[in-house]
């Protein structure tokens, strides 16, 4: 798959190692109204959704996923393999599918709270 890649991806923002083990910063902008972890047995597929208005970012923590990325307003599309420390944001329109290509644990980061009654959340199969 082609296209520009307009997602943001995010290095770690502060690494400190020292005797006591290491404190990495994942993220330090943007306001997040939910935070999840999420494991995923390999061989399942999440998400085949995309949000109005709601950014995600995803840290992957263990394992191996393959991602797939199509903007449903411009139709551009990629796909990345996203492994442990890979940290990158999903914006809103961006229709996203998770292919798990081993066990994975990540963790996922929402700018707002999901309503349970109008839930900024549209389902679509895509198999791009």
């Amino acid at each position: 798959m082609g296209g520009v890649l307009i997602m943001e991806f995010l290095d770690q923002y502060v690494i400190n190692e020292d005797d006591r083990g290491s404190f990495k910063g994942i993220v330090n902008k943007y306001g997040w109204g939910e935070i999840n972890i999420i494991r995923t047995v390999s061989g399942v597929t999440r998400g085949n959704h995309y949000h109005r208005f709601t950014k995600e970012l995803f840290f992957i923590l263990e394992g191996r996923i393959h991602v797939v990325i199509r903007n449903i307003v411009t139709n551009e599309e990629w796909d990345f393999v996203a492994t442990s420390n890979r940290a990158f944001i999903v914006d809103p329109y961006e229709l996203h599918r998770f292919d798990t290509l081993e066990d994975s644990v990540w963790l996922n980061m929402l700018s707002h709270r999901l309503d349970k009654d109008q839930p900024d959340f549209v389902k679509v199969s895509y198999e791009g």
